[in-house]
Parts: structure tokens; C-alpha cells; sequence
């Protein structure tokens, strides 16, 4: 239930930037206020040994670090898988020259209507209806796909036929594999962990900077900012699409591209 929340909050990083700088700056600067209110009551300021605060932000410190460890590491995740899928495609349409006619030019067709897809569909929101036609039609192809291969096999059985089914097993596979990991982020619970520390750090620190009467900037702005840039940074490499940080499509791009440039020059 959290992870679909925060997945649909997550879906522009410009939005969750300006949400974080609003509720952060506006929380920061309230607990200022009310300190300072607090510290004009008494004839002096609160001493205050920081141990609570130093404690919080030393959480949220640990948690900026370990949210960052795993949206890092899945990142990481997703960028080989394009790579893998990119060059079992590849290889699949190499083998499929091998097979016996029609069954190699629809193959090779078919694959230069399936790149696109794929290419397309990892650029979409996951709970988007857009997604989910490029995903109904993904599997269509895989399908039609899947029926040459077996016709090839059944005309002419060969190891060369083996060869191809195996690197187009390995295609679909790699799709799989590949919405799986668009899936899979940072576990919502996580992210409201995250903010609740993140907001409990701020308030001690601004509110003891305001029973201080103290009017730096730091404190109520600067600190505030910083924490909902990071935060951003780490929404953005968790759900790369359209942000600062994206996955490098160049693989996908280049194979399609060679694909069209084959179609080009078998036309008449």
C-alpha cells in the first residue's frame, strides 16, 4: 500500500522537490517561531546539551545513506539489464538470418517492431495506462515471436533452430526481468521513516536555533534546502525517467536504429 503511494507521488521529480522545499522550509520555520516565542517569555535562553538533537540527525543521516545505498544499487540493477536486453535482441535477430524463409524476415521484422516498444515503454510511469497497452503489446509480439520459432523448429529442426529459441527465451526473459526491476524501489515504509526523521531534525534544530534567538539563515532555510535536495536526488535515481538522473537508453537506441537501417537497405 505505501510503495504504490509513494510510486504515485514519485511520478515528477520537479513536483516532489517543490513538496519537499514547501512542507521542510514551512515546518523549519515554524518550530523558529514558536522557539522564538518560547525564549521571549523567559529572561533567558534555554540551555540545551543537543543530545536528542544530535541523536535524530545522526538518524537521518544513516538514512540518507542506506535510502541512497539502495536506490543506487537498483539503479545499477536496471542499467545492465538494458544492456543485457539490448544484446540478446541483437543476437536474436542475428540467428534469426539462419532460419529458413518466411520464418527469418518475420522474425527480423517483428523485432523491429518490438525494440520501440520496449524502448517506449520504460520511459512511461508503471501505473500509467500508457504502460500498460505497451505491455499488452509487448507480449502480442513476444507471442508472435514465439510462434515462428516453434514453426521453424517443427519445418526444420536443427541445432542452429536451438540456437535462435534459446537467445528469443532469453529476449523474453530479459523483459521480464527488466519490468520487475522498474518495480522494485525503495520500500515505502522507508520513505515515510525517512521524512519522519527528516521532519523531527528539523524541528529540534530550528526550534532550539529560535529559543536561542538566533537568526541565521542556516537553521531555517539553508539546512531545510539541503535535506529536500537530497531526498530528490534520491527519489530521482529510484525512479529514473524524466528527472536530472535517467538510465542510458543508448544500447536500445543504437539496435534500433541498425535494425531500421537493415529494413532500409532489404527494401527495393
Amino acid at each position: 500500500m505505501l510503495d504504490q503511494i509513494f510510486g504515485r507521488m514519485f511520478l515528477s521529480q520537479w513536483i516532489v522537490f517543490l513538496t519537499l522545499v514547501i512542507l521542510l522550509v514551512g515546518l523549519s520555520e515554524l518550530a523558529w517561531r514558536m522557539g522564538f516565542a518560547r525564549s521571549l517569555k523567559k529572561s533567558e535562553a534555554d540551555k540545551d546539551s543537543g543530545t536528542v538533537r544530535s541523536a535524530v540527525l545522526a538518524l537521518l543521516g544513516l538514512l540518507l545513506g542506506f535510502s541512497f545505498a539502495i536506490a543506487g544499487a537498483r539503479h545499477e540493477a536496471r542499467r545492465e539489464l538494458l544492456v543485457e536486453e539490448a544484446n540478446s535482441i541483437d543476437t536474436t535477430a542475428r540467428r534469426a538470418q539462419l532460419l529458413p524463409e518466411p520464418h527469418s524476415a518475420n522474425v527480423v521484422q517483428l523485432l523491429r517492431e518490438y525494440v520501440p516498444l520496449r524502448i517506449e515503454a520504460h520511459r512511461e510511469g508503471q501505473f500509467s495506462e500508457r504502460f500498460a497497452t505497451l505491455r499488452k503489446r509487448t507480449v502480442e509480439l513476444q507471442d508472435r515471436l514465439w510462434t515462428e520459432a516453434v514453426a521453424a523448429a517443427g519445418e526444420r529442426p536443427s541445432p542452429i533452430t536451438a540456437t535462435f529459441i534459446a537467445s528469443l527465451n532469453e529476449t523474453i526473459d530479459l523483459e521480464a526481468k527488466r519490468i520487475a526491476a522498474k518495480r522494485n524501489h525503495v520500500p515505502g515504509a522507508v520513505w515515510l521513516l525517512l521524512l519522519c526523521v527528516a521532519g523531527c531534525g528539523l524541528w529540534l534544530v530550528s526550534y532550539q536555533a529560535g529559543t536561542s534567538r538566533c537568526q541565521s539563515i542556516l537553521e531555517r532555510f539553508v539546512f531545510p534546502l539541503l535535506v529536500a535536495i537530497v531526498i530528490t536526488l534520491i527519489t530521482d535515481i529510484d525512479t529514473p525517467r524524466q528527472g536530472l538522473i535517467s538510465l542510458d537508453e543508448r544500447p536500445l537506441l543504437e539496435l534500433n536504429e541498425t535494425l531500421s537501417g537493415s529494413s532500409t537497405a532489404t527494401t527495393p
